[in-house]
């Protein structure tokens, strides 16, 4: 008499086909989930500073600052956010621009000025407090 047993000795075969699928499927779908912007930076180093730092008399730095309502001064004299570059170029050449929030000022804002100064080339800033 011969007694088979009731389980099988080999392993059953698993099939990667769906597995392959599987993983295509999800491939295409993070590829039509994810942007593929260009993102474009700008180096700017940004230090802290408080009031009594040095200044040199040969090229005294640009003060700008800028209030709650948005409105921009260099030095006192009001100045539109799109001339704050070439303002900036033309009157105070390779000087030092100190940035200041006044009045509340919202950050928004700040980085706003912070990003339009260097787009337009002018990278040697500081943020100094009130």
């Amino acid at each position: 008499m011969q007694f088979r047993s009731r389980y099988r000795s080999t392993s059953p075969v698993i099939g990667l086909t769906p597995l392959i699928d599987v993983v295509f499927i999800l491939l295409v779908f993070f590829m039509l989930a994810s942007s593929f912007l260009d993102w474009r930076g700008y180096e700017m180093s940004v230090s802290v500073q408080n009031k009594s730092a040095s200044v040199s008399a040969d090229n005294p730095p640009a003060l700008v600052r800028i209030d709650g309502a948005g409105a921009i001064t260099i030095n006192g004299n009001v100045v539109p956010l799109d001339t704050l570059p070439a303002r900036l170029q033309r009157d105070y050449a390779g000087a030092q621009v100190h940035l200041q929030p006044v009045n509340g000022a919202k950050l928004q804002i700040l980085v706003h000025v912070m990003d339009v100064l260097g787009r337009g080339g002018i990278h040697n800033v500081d943020l100094i407090e009130q």
